[in-house]
């Protein structure tokens, strides 16, 4: 299992609460059709993608999925980062693209 403090660097920014730094992941799904989310994603993943929307949180809740990455540096309301918080879940943003997120956590051992 890894933390998401393990993640946060220079390239990557926690954008809820500080308590979200010791949500757990073993590896990581990534997808921009939340309906394809559904179906794939397993236990204790973290999700990658480019959505930033009240449906990835909502996705997160349901699936019981503790780590959100938003990727290409989109915008996250401020909205979604506060019912992000109530639930507990953590949303990382980064300007890396899908594939250049899923490189990095590779090779720094994270998946």
């Amino acid at each position: 299992m890894h933390l998401v403090s393990e993640i946060i660097n220079n390239d990557y920014e926690l954008l809820t609460e500080e308590k979200t730094l010791n949500n757990q992941f073993r590896s990581v799904y990534a997808t921009d059709l939340l309906s394809t989310a559904i179906r794939h994603i397993k236990d204790e993943q973290a999700l990658i993608t480019v959505i930033a929307s009240q449906t990835t949180v909502s996705l997160a809740m349901m699936l019981d999925i503790q780590v959100i990455v938003i990727v290409d540096l989109q915008n996250v309301a401020f909205e979604v980062i506060h019912r992000a918080n109530q639930e507990g879940i953590a949303i990382i943003q980064t300007k890396k693209l899908t594939h250049e997120v899923i490189i990095d956590f590779y090779q720094r051992g994270l998946i």
